[in-house]
């Protein structure tokens, strides 16, 4: 008799037959092998219920052996509270519709390799645990048998880590922008000279703050690949002068110097200009960073064919052992928690401004890097 359901079929193959398949299969050495892998893995035959069960998914479904899977959906095997909604079990409910496990599964039956994102609540004593797994389905031929190889992995940390990034990024920028608003007030309202500088000065230091957590949030955006750019006419000039302006009266500048090179070329090229501002500052902020008192960076910019450089100049000489480690991303040489500075550097400009970084470094010359843009991009609204 055919068992209702809402969703995938509800019809189980007989105990005996699936205790008989599985303990065949767990002879078989390159089954075995699964135990040492590090992620969580079943394998399920074509009525999605496990014949195999590796050491790893028995601690994630907190099963006391692997024998206790056996003949269980992958839902019931976690407690997944809608896995008996239905008579039928797990993926038969109205709420397996939107399940990716169950629709990943059910594509590899097909035939196909498949994954999906699945979002499932978990029995638990006090409450229900959510969970965010990124399911892996893989179909796979045993002796007569159509089975489906699914693999988890627990990514409910860094959702939970990009959501609160997100809320930080939102809530920290409206109250920038609420400070900047009232920063500029005070300097257009203040009748005292004294205290018109001291404005100034605030609302140089909150649009610096502002600057560097909008960079902070480009970045994050860039890794996850959801960064939006927008190309548009943009000066040499302007862009050089803009640099200069952010950064002349930076903390990091007291004592040294930041000059716009005389002989830099002057044209307009399509690019994203808070993008490559970004970038630029991020190149001047590191050499002054390196840089000594009294010590003066040098920027500028070149047409090179169907290019365009821009470049940043400081008398350091990096290190060689040093120089084998620019752009990674966690490297670098002021200690713990930096070494975004290189690697945002490339990432923005390699992966979304479609140029190159690299950089010179001697102790005869010092140290330059470089930023190579094509000139010839089509003008969009916006690219991924």
């Amino acid at each position: 008799m055919n068992m209702p359901t809402d969703f995938a079929p509800a019809e189980r193959a007989p105990l005996s037959e699936i205790r008989e398949l599985a303990e065949n299969i767990q002879k078989n050495p390159i089954i075995a092998a699964f135990h040492a892998l590090p992620t969580p893995l079943l394998v399920i035959n074509s009525c999605r219920q496990a014949v195999f069960c590796n050491s790893v998914f028995q601690s994630m479904a907190k099963s006391e052996n692997a024998h206790e899977t056996v003949g269980l959906r992958p839902g019931e095997a976690l407690g997944c509270i809608h896995a008996h909604t239905n008579d039928g079990g797990c993926g038969t409910s109205k709420f397996c519709r939107d399940c990716g496990a169950a629709a990943a599964i059910i594509k590899s039956l097909e035939g196909t390799a498949h994954t999906e994102e699945c979002r499932i609540l978990v029995h638990t004593p006090d409450f229900n645990e959510s969970l965010d797994l990124q399911v892996f389905t893989s179909p796979f031929k045993y002796e007569d048998n159509d089975l489906v190889i699914f693999t988890v992995l627990d990514i409910s940390h860094e959702k939970r880590r990009k959501n609160l990034e997100h809320l930080f990024f939102h809530d920290v920028l409206n109250l920038a922008t609420g400070l900047r608003y009232a920063s500029q007030m005070l300097c257009r309202s203040s009748t005292s000279d004294y205290i018109h500088k001291q404005c100034v000065k605030m609302d140089n230091t909150i649009s610096q703050l502002t600057e560097e957590i909008q960079a902070q949030r480009d970045v994050t955006r860039a890794e996850e690949g959801s960064l939006k750019i927008s190309l548009k006419p943009t000066s040499s000039k302007g862009t050089l002068r803009k640099v200069w302006g952010m950064y002349s009266s930076h903390p990091l500048c007291v004592d040294r110097q930041i000059s716009i090179s005389e002989d830099f070329d002057d044209f307009y090229f399509n690019t994203d200009s808070t993008i490559l501002v970004r970038t630029l500052g991020n190149m001047v902020k590191n050499a002054l960073e390196a840089s000594e008192p009294g010590e003066t960076i040098t920027i500028g910019c070149q047409k090179q064919d169907d290019y365009v450089r821009f470049w940043g100049h400081n008398i350091l000489f990096i290190p060689e052992k040093n120089q084998r480690q620019i752009f990674k991303r966690s490297f670098s040489t002021k200690g713990d928690g930096r070494g975004l500075g290189t690697y945002s550097m490339k990432l923005l400009v390699e992966k979304y401004l479609k140029g190159k970084v690299w950089f010179e470094s001697t102790p005869e010359t010092g140290t330059i890097f470089s930023i190579s843009l094509p000139d010839n991009q089509e003008q969009k609204s916006e690219q991924p």
